[in-house]
C-alpha cells in the first residue's frame, strides 16, 4: 500500500514518469536521447532549437502529426520539468535533461536495444565484486592474509603459464558481451551526474532557506554558512562526486584509462560493434572529465554564492519579506474566522504584471526587406539657385541678420529707437517672426523701459496683425551686428 502511495504521487510530480505517459512519448524520447542523451549532455538552448525544428520537419514528413512550433515544445518541456534550463556562459541559455528525464529517456533507449539481462560478464562482475568487498572488509588478519595469498598464486600461475605460451585470448563473443556491459554501465554515469547536480542545487536551496530563517546575530549566521559550505562538501553527494572527481582527474589513472580502450579499440572483435559504440568509448574520459568539471563547478559556485548571500547581507531582504508573508499568512488566517473567501472587503487590490513572451517568437530584421527592387538611377544636378535656397531658409528660420542689419540702420539714423519704430522703418518681411526676432534681439541687447507698445505686421493672406506687449529701447547696438 505504501508503495502504490508512492507511485501515485510520483505519477503526477516525477518528469520521468509525464515524459513515458506523454503522447509525444515517441518524439520525445527520440529528440531527447539523440541530442541530450549521449556524449553530449547539455547545449546551448538556441542550438537545441534548431536541431528540434530540424526534426519535427522530418518527422512531420513521416506522419507524425506535430502542430506546434519548436519553441512551443521546449517551453511545455522546460515547464514539465523534462527539460532544465539553466543560465550559461556570456549570458547563453543551456538546456539539459532533468534527472529524471535521464532515467526515462535510458530506459526508452534501452527498449529498442534489449540485452540478454543474464550474461556470463554480469555474473563475473557480482563476483568480483563481491569477493573484493568481502576481503576489504574482512576484520580478521588471518583469513585476509589467505585470502590474499590465494590471489597471489593464481596470479603467479597465470603468468607462468604467458611465460610458456599457454595461454588463450578471449573468445570474440564472450568480449564483445563484456564491452556491452562496460557500455551498459558507462551509458549510466551521465544520468548520475544530472542527479549529483540536482542533488546539490537542492541542498543549496535548503541551506539558504535555513538561514533566512535562522534568528541570530550576523556571526551566527556566518557559521551557519561556513557549516552550510562544509555541509555541501561533506553531503553524501559531494563525499562521492569529489573521490570520482579525484579519481577522473587524475594522470597517472587517465594514461592508463586511454591505454586501455586504446587497445580495445584495436582488437578484431570491435569490427562487428556499432561506431556510435566505439565512438562513446572513444570519447568517454574526455566525457567524464567535462561532466565533473562541470559539476565541480556547480560546486564551487554554490559555496561562493552562499557566501556572498551573508556577506553582502541580502538575507536581510529575504528574511524581511519572509517575515511580511508569514504576518500576512496569520493575519489572512485570522481573518478566514469571521470573513468568506467570497465577502466584500471594500478594496480593491491592482495585481502588477508584466507581458511574458518567448524569445523563440521574436523576429529577426532582415534588411532585404527593405532594399529597393530596381536599381537606383542617378540623375544629374541642377546648378544652385542661391536666391531660392534663401526663400527657403527664411520659411524655416527667422533671419536675424536682416533684422540687425534693420537696428542698426534704425539707431544711425535716428539714435534710440523703440521696437515699434524699427517696424516703422523696416516692416516685418517674415510677419510674425520678423516680429518675434525683434522682440529677442531686444530682450538681449535691448533695454526694457516703462510702457507698452502696440507692433503690427502683414500677415500671408494680407490682413493686418498687431500685439500689444512690452516696450524695449535699442540705445546702442552690439558691434558684432555691424557688417565689415
Amino acid at each position: 500500500m505504501g508503495r502504490a502511495a508512492f507511485l501515485r504521487r510520483m505519477r503526477e510530480s516525477d518528469a520521468g514518469l509525464a515524459l513515458l505517459r506523454a503522447d509525444l512519448f515517441p518524439v520525445l524520447a527520440a529528440v531527447l536521447a539523440e541530442h541530450l542523451g549521449g556524449t553530449q549532455r547539455v547545449r546551448p538552448a538556441v542550438e537545441f532549437l534548431d536541431l528540434l525544428t530540424v526534426d519535427l520537419d522530418l518527422l512531420r514528413d513521416a506522419g507524425f502529426d506535430l502542430p506546434r512550433s519548436a519553441p512551443e515544445y521546449l517551453t511545455d518541456w522546460v515547464r514539465q520539468g523534462i527539460l532544465v534550463r539553466r543560465a550559461g556562459e556570456a549570458r547563453e541559455e543551456t538546456v539539459e535533461l532533468s534527472p529524471a528525464a535521464q532515467v526515462a529517456v535510458r530506459f526508452a533507449s534501452g527498449l529498442a536495444s534489449q540485452r540478454s539481462a543474464v550474461t556470463s560478464s554480469r555474473l563475473a562482475n557480482v563476483s568480483d565484486l563481491l569477493a573484493r568487498l568481502a576481503r576489504e572488509t574482512d576484520p580478521e588478519q588471518s583469513t585476509r592474509l589467505t585470502a590474499l595469498r590465494e590471489q597471489r598464486d593464481a596470479l603467479d600461475a597465470e603468468i607462468a603459464a604467458v611465460e610458456e605460451g599457454r595461454f588463450t585470448p578471449l573468445a570474440e563473443e564472450v568480449a564483445r558481451e563484456q564491452l556491452a556491459e562496460i557500455l551498459r554501465l558507462a551509458s549510466e554515469i551521465p544520468g548520475d551526474f544530472a542527479q549529483v547536480s540536482d542533488d546539490l542545487e537542492r541542498l543549496n536551496h535548503g541551506l539558504r532557506e535555513r538561514i533566512i530563517n535562522q534568528k541570530g546575530t550576523r556571526g551566527d549566521v556566518l557559521d551557519e554558512v561556513f557549516a552550510g559550505v562544509d555541509l555541501i562538501e561533506e553531503s553524501d553527494a559531494g563525499r562521492t562526486f569529489r573521490a570520482f572527481h579525484d579519481l577522473v582527474l587524475d594522470a597517472e589513472r587517465a594514461s592508463a584509462f586511454d591505454a586501455a580502450v586504446a587497445g580495445v579499440l584495436s582488437r578484431p572483435f570491435t569490427g562487428t560493434v556499432a561506431p556510435d559504440d566505439l565512438a562513446f568509448l572513444r570519447r568517454l574520459l574526455t566525457t567524464l572529465q567535462q561532466e565533473s568539471t562541470q559539476v565541480r563547478s556547480v560546486m564551487t559556485g554554490f559555496s561562493r554564492s552562499l557566501r556572498r548571500f551573508v556577506e553582502s547581507r541580502a538575507y536581510h531582504e529575504h528574511r524581511r519579506l519572509a517575515d511580511a508573508l508569514a504576518a500576512a499568512s496569520s493575519a489572512a488566517l485570522e481573518a478566514a474566522r469571521v470573513v468568506r473567501p467570497y465577502d466584500p472587503v471594500g478594496y480593491t487590490l491592482d495585481a502588477s504584471s508584466i507581458p511574458l513572451s518567448s524569445i523563440g517568437g521574436w523576429t529577426l530584421h532582415n534588411p532585404a526587406d527593405v532594399r529597393t527592387a530596381e536599381p537606383v538611377a542617378s540623375r544629374p544636378s541642377g546648378e544652385l539657385d542661391l536666391a531660392a535656397l534663401r526663400r527657403q531658409v527664411r520659411e524655416s528660420e527667422i533671419d536675424f541678420a536682416e533684422l540687425r542689419q534693420a537696428v542698426v540702420a534704425a539707431v544711425d539714423r535716428l539714435g534710440p529707437v523703440t521696437v515699434g519704430r524699427v517696424l516703422a522703418d523696416h516692416p516685418a518681411s517674415q510677419g510674425l517672426a520678423s516680429v518675434v526676432g525683434l522682440l529677442l534681439l531686444a530682450d538681449a541687447a535691448g533695454t526694457r523701459v516703462p510702457g507698452d507698445e502696440e507692433l503690427s505686421w502683414t500677415s500671408d493672406a494680407g490682413a493686418t496683425r498687431t500685439v500689444r506687449t512690452g516696450r524695449y529701447l535699442f540705445d546702442h547696438v552690439p558691434s558684432d551686428w555691424r557688417v565689415r
